[in-house]
């Protein structure tokens, strides 16, 4: 463990907590106080003596984000530690619309910084109990050139890019700490080349966005796995097909998105996808191999108590209803300190994964699902609660491994539109899915400062 660091994001958090109290106070008296304007800007930067503001007026917009989790397993696992990661990303993006009235044309380049260590690899679980841990220190992110068509129905993009930001992933997965499923459903990676949160691959992909309800998404991603290795730094730019490529699509259908809208909000998605590698076969004593791997994945949520809809302060294009080429042309962090644009109320989330090849998936199948509570207590309207549960099942290809399960539950203080801390628990059964495994306990904490 990073030791020198722990006592350092200690203390930060204990800082920015002291902080967002002692603004709160400040803003409540006839005249802010200093602190409580800066406590109120849209990011602890603020606009740069208007400088951020007139570059975004010109269409370059520069933002960042640092998230940290600190956590520690008191009993279970193979054994008992406590483990720092933290995770910083800068992004910018050109519009060049703006910048040379190239209609649709936009440029999105990200870096990002990774640190500390896997408390997981201590507790000799599956699912990472820190969703933004990463080995290595520097990656080269995204490099994304897209452009929109048709009234911005239709948006082509091509580059360095990721899949985790479009792909079997869900909103409301953002409040959870655990790795299973933040940002994705993440027993896909385990089982092909699926390029996310730190990694990026060449690749192609079109969105078609024909009405506010409906998404549709396809991309072809160079599945050179030779990226993934945290000395290339994700800044390995050859272009070689010798280990074939991902394709990759989903069609998402949304309702009552919009603050007119009176119903209840939810969202149904169908995912799969086909790799051509090769993949080692677990069943073959002689090291044999098998051509080709298909998996499946559906996500489902519906909030099922709506209250009122807080004013939302953020940047346009995170607004519900934000159209994709919006999104698309806005710099992408895989954490992001702002909530989401949803009403108070409690919503129902369910997604499932299948890989029906067993003798090279580590993991066959993926079932989650979960409860996420915005607006409580009733006077924190940013404020989050969230439950879930998470099951994978191993492949019976794999001796002495069957199902590892995790629950977890959170309570996210958004304290701000630019800094939220979530307290969080874990209880981790069979860890890795060995039944002579000892069941985990995680008590940890996640901060999140956008800049």
């Amino acid at each position: 463990m990073t030791y020198r660091k722990f006592p350092l994001a200690v203390f930060f958090l204990i800082f920015a907590t002291a902080t967002a109290h002692g603004a709160e106070a400040a803003a409540s008296t006839e005249k802010p106080s200093l602190l409580a304007s800066w406590f109120n800007q849209q990011t602890a930067t603020g606009d740069w003596g208007s400088l951020r503001n007139k570059l975004e007026d010109r269409g370059i917009t520069i933002s960042s984000n640092y998230t940290t989790d600190i956590g520690g397993n008191p009993f279970g696992g193979q054994k008992q530690t406590a483990e720092y990661s933290g995770f910083y990303d800068l992004a910018t993006a050109f519009d060049f619309e703006k910048i040379a009235s190239l209609k649709g044309l936009a440029l999105t380049v990200s870096n990002y910084a990774a640190s500390g260590r896997n408390l997981s690899a201590e507790i000799g679980n599956f699912f990472g109990a820190q969703e933004i841990y990463s080995p290595g220190n520097y990656y080269f992110g995204e490099m994304d050139l897209s452009l929109a068509l048709l009234n911005d129905k239709v948006i082509v993009e091509t580059g360095r890019l990721f899949a985790g930001d479009v792909f079997a992933t869900s909103e409301l997965w953002q409040y959870y700490v655990n790795g299973g499923i933040n940002n994705n459903l993440n027993s896909i990676p385990a089982n092909i080349f699926f390029p996310s949160f730190d990694i990026t691959a060449w690749a192609v992909r079109v969105t078609c966005q024909p009405s506010e309800n409906w998404h549709f998404i396809a991309a072809m991603y160079n599945a050179d796995t030779r990226v993934e290795k945290p000395v290339n730094h994700g800044a390995r730019f050859s272009f070689k097909m010798d280990n074939g490529y991902l394709a990759i699509g989903q069609a998402v259908y949304k309702h009552h998105q919009s603050r007119e809208e009176k119903g209840l909000p939810g969202s149904v998605t169908f995912g799969g996808y086909y790799q051509s590698s090769k993949f080692q076969d677990f069943a073959s004593s002689a090291g044999g191999v098998q051509h080709g791997n298909c998996g499946f994945y559906s996500i489902f949520d519906q909030m099922i108590y709506k209250g009122d809809w807080p004013e939302f302060k953020g940047p346009r294009y995170l607004r519900s209803g934000a159209s994709a080429a919006e999104r698309i042309k806005q710099p992408y962090h895989p954490q992001t300190a702002i909530s989401a644009d949803r009403p108070k109320g409690l919503s129902f989330w369910a997604a499932a994964y299948l890989a029906p090849q067993e003798r090279i998936n580590t993991q066959i199948y993926q079932l989650t699902s979960g409860l996420v509570y915005q607006g409580l207590p009733p006077n924190r309207n940013r404020d989050v609660t969230a439950f879930c549960i998470i099951m994978g099942k191993f492949s019976d290809k794999l001796d002495d491994h069957g199902i590892e399960t995790v629950l977890e539950f959170n309570h996210r203080f958004q304290l701000n539109q630019w800094f939220y801390i979530t307290p969080d628990i874990q209880y981790i059964i069979k860890p890795n899915g060995r039944k002579g495994s000892h069941n985990a306990m995680v008590l940890g904490m996640e901060a999140s400062v956008n800049f």
